[in-house]
């Protein structure tokens, strides 16, 4: 799991950034946590102070490790923060895995430009470069003895180098290893505002489809109905094929049946799209998950329901939201509500109350915001 993140010099992020997942002690809603990180979490700030920026930042890895990765075009132009000087941004990860730390630190020039990579695992280096002074790669990895490790003027991820031309020794550093790459590669930021199918994404391809092929493919009609009647759209859904010869959704009418993406309203659009990413939460494809305004077309109570639905999740996620009706302890507990402003902090942090689970969150949160 994601236990401490930060970001500089990325987008609007001229300064460093921390965010840092460690619970606190309290003695309710365990299942937000996990072993000690904040497992499911949920982030305010007002419009513009970069929600949306940090999520983009905390999936990045999966842009250069990860091949056939899908990612906004906007990245490709602004990258870098616009200040004057600015060349590199900078990236520090830590994960708990298998109890143990593992760092990743690394600086890029753009999306793919890689300037320097470090990875520690358990407190030791195992791959470094820095291409600011060498073009040498440090590589300490049994079975990696035999690669090269002058990289040239290449670009490429120094991990990704390695995992791919190495056939490392059955150790538990390389265990380790491969438990990390392959928690990044299940990373995704996703969210439900710019494309109607499946919703704007960043992270590894895992099948995007047109939305309603995906859930069929699934054998998921009935649940995604099921799943939309509990949310308060009364409907019945069918399969049918399309104009184009393709099976799709349909809301069936008895005598008339119209087809899902042109009748749906954008509420129901959004469910449809976060449905569609729920298949891939429960089905563990995913690892962590940064859900940008997940309730931004929601009444607050579905909105309640759907942080209900995400917290049953074995995946690490964040979500952002402007939404106080879901800063309650019924849903999360204080370590897991953060605010972006100047910095990040957890509700916890902000307030020199000892908060317990009778504390009405929104209030407090009010109180500090007026």
């Amino acid at each position: 799991m994601l236990h401490k993140f930060a970001v500089k010099n990325f987008r609007n992020f001229s300064e460093w950034l921390k965010l840092d997942l460690t619970s606190q002690q309290y003695e309710f809603n365990d299942k937000a946590i996990h072993n000690g990180i904040v497992e499911h979490g949920m982030i305010y700030g007002r419009n513009g102070v970069g929600k949306s920026n940090l999520g983009l930042a905390m999936v990045d890895p999966v842009l250069h490790l990860v091949d056939s990765s899908s990612y906004p075009n906007t990245l490709d132009y602004n990258y870098l923060h616009g200040g004057h000087g600015v060349e590199l941004a900078e990236f520090v990860f830590e994960f708990l895995i298998d109890n143990v730390n593992v760092v990743y630190r690394y600086g890029k020039k753009s999306l793919t430009q890689l300037v320097y990579e470090e990875l520690v695992i358990d407190d030791k280096v195992v791959l470094k470069i820095d291409r600011r002074q060498s073009t040498l790669a440090n590589i300490e990895l049994a079975g990696a003895e035999s690669l090269k490790t002058d990289v040239g003027d290449s670009n490429i991820s120094l991990l990704k180098y390695v995992n791919n031309n190495a056939l490392l020794d059955d150790t538990v550093t390389k265990h380790r290893f491969e438990k990390f790459l392959k928690f990044v590669e299940g990373m995704v930021f996703f969210r439900s505002l710019s494309e109607v199918r499946t919703g704007e994404s960043v992270g590894k391809n895992i099948g995007v489809k047109r939305l309603s092929q995906s859930i069929i493919d699934s054998g998921s009609v009935q649940d995604f109905e099921s799943f939309l009647n509990k949310a308060g759209v009364s409907c019945k859904l069918i399969v049918d094929a399309t104009s184009s010869g393709e099976k799709g959704i349909y809301f069936d009418f008895g005598k008339n049946q119209l087809e899902f993406g042109v009748a749906a309203s954008t509420g129901t659009l959004s469910l449809g799209v976060f449905y569609f990413w729920w298949l891939r939460l429960k089905n563990e494809e995913v690892t962590f998950a940064f859900i940008d305004e997940f309730d931004a077309f929601y009444h607050h109570a579905l909105a309640s329901s759907i942080v209900e639905k995400v917290a049953e999740s074995k995946c690490q996620t964040i979500m952002t939201t402007h939404n106080t009706g879901v800063m309650s302890n019924d849903l999360l507990r204080p370590d897991c509500y953060f605010v972006l402003d100047e910095g990040i902090k957890s509700i916890t942090e902000m307030t020199n109350k000892e908060l317990r689970k009778a504390h009405n969150l929104e209030k407090i949160y009010k109180g500090m915001s007026s």
